[in-house]
């Protein structure tokens, strides 16, 4: 019935196989509606159906029928968003990173801690065994 499909105004990732229903359509920010060109038999009705590309993401069907056959073509549609940085002062108030200090009787209470730490493991690592 169709037998061939090529998106105009998007880069559909696979090549177009009539056994295939799913395909993934990748389209830039400002498209509207997706443009096609069908290669498909005689008396063969093609409908588009969902084509306005309102969000990032849509789905679009393309209905395809003849006399009693009718096969549904779904298209994931997906718009590239590009984020553009209007100035160095947003990249710069990302890297910003708060200081913290930090009270000079935490950092000898922790020393001494590790110390008192070490100091334990190594009497019992090296204790003298008492020989009856």
């Amino acid at each position: 019935m169709l037998n061939d499909l090529k998106v105009l105004n998007g880069n559909l990732e696979l090549s177009f196989n009539n056994l295939n229903y799913e395909y993934t359509v990748e389209v830039e920010e400002d498209i509207k509606k997706l443009e096609f060109s069908f290669k498909y038999d005689d008396g063969v009705n093609i409908e588009v159906i969902d084509n306005d590309l309102k969000n990032i993401d849509n789905i679009v069907y393309i209905k395809v029928s003849k006399e009693n056959e009718e096969d549904i073509y779904t298209l994931y549609v997906h718009k590239k968003v590009t984020n553009e940085v209007t100035g160095i002062d947003l990249f710069k108030s990302s890297l910003d990173i708060e200081k913290e200090e930090i009270a000079l009787y935490k950092v000898q209470i922790l020393g001494i801690s590790i110390f008192l730490i070490i100091v334990i493991i190594f009497c019992l690592l090296f204790k003298k065994k008492k020989i009856k």
